[in-house]
């Protein structure tokens, strides 16, 4: 039983004198890898980078370590990102694409998700250029486009909200997100087309309740407003066929047109 308890003994204090014997940088290492295996990857990040920096040798050869490194820039990243911290999520995705060689720099992942905290953080051409190249690296390229839409929106810029949203549904059909991409593009386009319906409707009131004798000459004049409201309707149709609204307007400018013409015709005969 002594022999043992003295052998027990030895092998602690050994391993205790290995302990006070082991370099900075290898405490540093060694540091690092607990930390990474804890999940903490700011501080293994830290602890890796004072190893780098030693004089230990063989540090310029450890791959293992150096490949560790560089994904707990993207792991920290991620982590940033749950806590809703997008700054330091977006510089934690920075350096790993810059450190992390062509694997970091084809990560279409990544580069999403820094056009995302960009977008969080209304640097918007930053996120513009970011899900841009997310679109190239094909990665959810159509959500990818409907952010850029939604940034183009905020920005009061229609022509290129419209453009880009054209462009997605024409390209992604069975985007699970082509509802909100309809629902953006038709709610400007609808707003422009009813300007002049609803004009033709207030021009037609008149003319019916004006003098009979003046109807021709005022609800020529509703005619020509439902005829430059109804080609906007019917490209409404051309990107949404099934919207109910663009349908109903449509059917009446084209109603309040024949009826018009049936009415002169009827005059001329």
């Amino acid at each position: 039983m002594k022999k043992i308890l003295f052998v027990a003994m030895m092998l602690i204090f050994v391993a205790s004198s290995y302990a006070q014997e082991l370099s900075e940088g290898l405490k540093a290492k060694n540091a690092g890898n607990d930390a990474y295996r804890n999940k903490n990857y700011v501080e293994a990040i830290d602890q890796w980078e004072a190893y780098f920096n030693s004089d230990e040798e063989g540090v310029e050869d450890d791959a293992n370590t150096r490949s560790l490194y560089e994904k707990s820039f993207r792991y920290a990243a991620n982590d940033f990102m749950k806590a809703e911290n997008y700054s330091m999520a977006y510089d934690y995705f920075k350096k790993y694409r810059e450190i992390g060689g062509e694997e970091a720099k084809t990560d279409g992942r990544s580069t999403y998700y820094m056009a995302y905290c960009a977008n969080k953080m209304d640097k918007n051409d930053l996120a513009l250029s970011h899900y841009q190249e997310s679109i190239e690296l094909g990665y959810r390229e159509d959500v990818s486009m409907l952010y850029m839409a939604q940034i183009y929106k905020n920005a009061d810029n229609e022509e290129k909200m419209v453009s880009t949203l054209k462009t997605a549904l024409e390209k992604y059909p069975k985007s699970k997100y082509r509802s909100d991409m309809l629902k953006m593009i038709t709610i400007p386009m609808l707003k422009e087309a009813t300007e002049p319906f609803n004009e033709a409707n207030e021009l037609a009131k008149a003319a019916a309740s004006g003098d009979p004798n003046d109807y021709l000459a005022n609800m020529s004049k509703a005619v020509a407003k439902f005829k430059e409201a109804k080609p906007l309707f019917e490209e409404v149709l051309k990107i949404d066929p099934q919207n109910s609204q663009a349908k109903t307007y449509l059917g009446a400018c084209e109603d309040n047109i024949r009826s018009y013409n049936d009415y002169r015709d009827s005059l001329n005969n």
